[in-house]
């Protein structure tokens, strides 16, 4: 078996993924937690890992996720060799979300029944114009693109 990433996870993982499918699988949903982590300025550095395990190549096999990785990285170390280092960058990732995952307990984690729409609220609070900025940009396209079916031309 290959290198897993331990991370922390709540209920709201299940909610998401098994129950409302809302991301096909937590690693997607971990990405997306760790860039609003990154967004909030809100990483978790001490309390980061926990009971959640995924195959590291799951993240290393989509492109999109192995540039969320590395742009983590980057941005918060300033160090151009973490765009290399995928040990630091897992690490990085995994502090990010557990402080994403924070967040999104207080954003919308309590929220009765399909929580799909408070999340959809939540990323529109950064909508400016009709676009998202940065890597939230990227993950709000992807998300329409493979959840939605809706292409942004």
């Amino acid at each position: 078996m290959g290198k897993t990433v331990k991370y922390k996870k709540s209920d709201l993982y299940d909610r998401v993924v098994d129950e409302y499918g809302i991301f096909d699988y937590g690693y997607e949903f971990m990405v997306f937690l760790a860039v609003i982590g990154y967004r909030e300025e809100e990483p978790d550095r001490e309390d980061y890992r926990g009971e959640g395990e995924i195959g590291l190549e799951n993240l290393l096999n989509k492109e999109l996720y192995r540039i969320i990785m590395a742009s983590l990285a980057y941005q918060d170390t300033g160090n151009p060799e973490t765009l290399v280092n995928v040990d630091r960058q897992e690490k990085i990732l995994a502090q990010y979300s557990a402080g994403g995952l924070q967040v999104a307990e207080r954003e919308f984690g309590h929220t009765a029944g399909d929580p799909t729409n408070a999340i959809v609220s939540y990323i529109k609070k950064f909508e400016t114009e009709d676009t998202y900025q940065g890597t939230l940009g990227e993950i709000v396209d992807a998300f329409d693109d493979q959840m939605l079916g809706i292409s942004q031309e």
